[in-house]
């Protein structure tokens, strides 16, 4: 176990047993306060989420059963602190981390563990606020752009399909090329083919974000290794129709950094440019209409390929939403994603997915049922199977 998986599992011991020192009359779960601890006026919320999917994974070749981590959003854990510095100048503390289970977007079907047991950092911020002026963000966490893909008005579907993106639900599942071989052979995982293109990610940078005017808001982060990026953002309504919107830029230099990021690149790649953006409307009647896009130039300087490599991703969706009960609201949505050359020339892929999304107002939870298709190629191989995914998950916060 590393230092930083022992050093995280002490923080959290501790702020948990801070949360048993509650007295008694907390001891009521719908009656405890929000605070765990109040310390120089800067208060504590201990948070986090568990998020699990399962179900049977048909590639034309056999039918498997998998349980695994909810590819859309992760189990997380953090503590947020918030004080006022001067009346106008609000403070804001974050340090929330990832658990990973080995089994990352459900793992792989072929394997009963897939990746490691371990943390990663998600943010570790100082957030400094004034209503006037905007915020300035310091440390570890979400860049400017990042979100700009994922902009959504359907609610709790992120728990079913991150806004703008099919595959995250079964991202390690691999494809098999049906050659007539005895025994197809493997080709890659779907994340090969499809990419939501969000952006830079959550990198170590500054950022600074406007005050919202008119709706709208701008901001831009200057990342580590002379790397940056920029987003606006929108939100209101127009003829009692809500609208919600995001578009983003971001530039890196390519191999030179590390990052989460879709606007950092893998191998011989010199620097990269990207534009994406999504925008989402939902009508009184209940009745969503969500897009998202982007594609990014890749400058290469490898011999071997001196072509300039044009990822591309379209991914329009149809919602409705009701409240059928009084737990939440019930979701219904289809989806259709259309990538090309996300990780090679000359791949292409579409994906079908149809999501039904039930909140759980009352303690948190998001519970769903999927299915996915997916139909895959490349240059080189055009048999490759199809690929189907039909499960459940759930996202339940505390």
């Amino acid at each position: 176990m590393t230092k930083l998986n022992k050093a995280l599992m002490a923080s959290t011991a501790i702020a948990f047993a801070s949360g048993l020192a509650l007295p008694a009359s907390a001891q009521d779960p719908s009656a405890a306060p929000g605070v765990v601890k109040s310390g120089n006026k800067v208060k504590l919320r201990l948070y986090g989420q568990i998020t699990r999917q399962f179900g049977f994974v048909v590639d034309d070749d056999a039918t498997t059963f998998k349980q695994g981590s909810n590819g859309n959003t992760s189990t997380r854990m953090g503590i947020d602190g918030r004080g006022n510095i001067t009346k106008n100048i609000r403070l804001r503390t974050r340090m929330e981390y990832a658990i990973n289970a080995g089994d990352p977007g459900g793992g792989e079907q072929f394997s009963n563990q897939y990746g490691s047991n371990d943390f990663d950092i998600r943010h570790l911020d100082a957030i400094f606020s004034h209503k006037q002026f905007g915020a300035v963000w310091i440390g570890r966490g979400d860049t400017a752009t990042n979100g700009t893909s994922e902009v959504g008005l359907a609610p709790g579907i992120n728990s079913g399909r991150l806004q703008g993106t099919n595959h995250d639900v079964a991202s390690r599942y691999v494809v098999l090329n049906n050659s007539g071989a005895s025994e197809p052979s493997g080709v890659s995982s779907v994340s090969r083919w499809f990419s939501n293109l969000d952006g830079a990610g959550r990198q170590n940078r500054i950022r600074y974000d406007s005050p919202t005017l008119f709706g709208f808001k701008a901001s831009a982060s200057l990342i580590d290794k002379h790397n940056y990026d920029a987003a606006l953002r929108y939100s209101g309504q127009v003829l009692g129709t809500k609208v919600r919107a995001g578009v983003g830029f971001c530039s890196t230099k390519g191999v030179r950094n590390s990052g989460d990021g879709s606007c950092f690149g893998s191998g011989s790649i010199e620097g990269i440019q990207q534009v994406n953006g999504s925008a989402s409307i939902l009508t009184p009647v209940g009745l969503g209409l969500t897009m998202s896009g982007g594609t990014r130039w890749l400058n290469r300087v490898d011999g071997a390929d001196s072509r300039k490599r044009r990822p591309l991703n379209l991914n329009p969706s149809i919602f409705y939403t009701t409240k059928v009960t009084e737990l939440g609201a019930t979701t219904l949505e289809y989806s259709y994603q259309h990538a090309e050359d996300i990780a090679t020339e000359g791949d292409k892929g579409r994906s079908h997915a149809i999501t039904l999304l039930q909140k759980v107002d009352s303690v948190g939870g998001d519970y769903f049922l999927g299915f996915r298709y997916f139909d895959v190629e490349t240059e080189e191989i055009s048999n490759i199977d199809p690929l189907y995914w039909f499960g459940a998950g759930f996202r339940q916060r505390f």
